[in-house]
């Protein structure tokens, strides 16, 4: 039984890291488009549009990075297959 809850739990974690990376690719890959968009609109509101979801995308980050450091969960973005 308690080589059954180990494999489960080892399952569990491997989830929570590939969520984790994922969610990391994620949020690396909009904050380039964000970028983008700066230089694609001149219009006051789409400006501060973009400000608020680049902040709300940094804080997204900044919380992966500290779960992910927490949990020892480790990876080069650009480099994970």
């Amino acid at each position: 039984m308690k080589l059954f809850e180990e494999k489960r739990n080892r399952a569990e974690e491997d989830d929570l890291k590939e969520r984790i990376l994922d969610d990391l690719e994620y949020v690396t890959n909009r904050l380039e488009r964000i970028r983008e968009s700066y230089d694609m609109t001149s219009e006051p509101e789409m400006v501060e549009s973009l400000i608020y979801e680049e902040k709300a995308m940094k804080a997204r980050f900044d919380y992966l990075i500290r779960i992910a450091k927490e949990r020892n969960i480790k990876c080069r973005l650009g480099l994970r297959k």
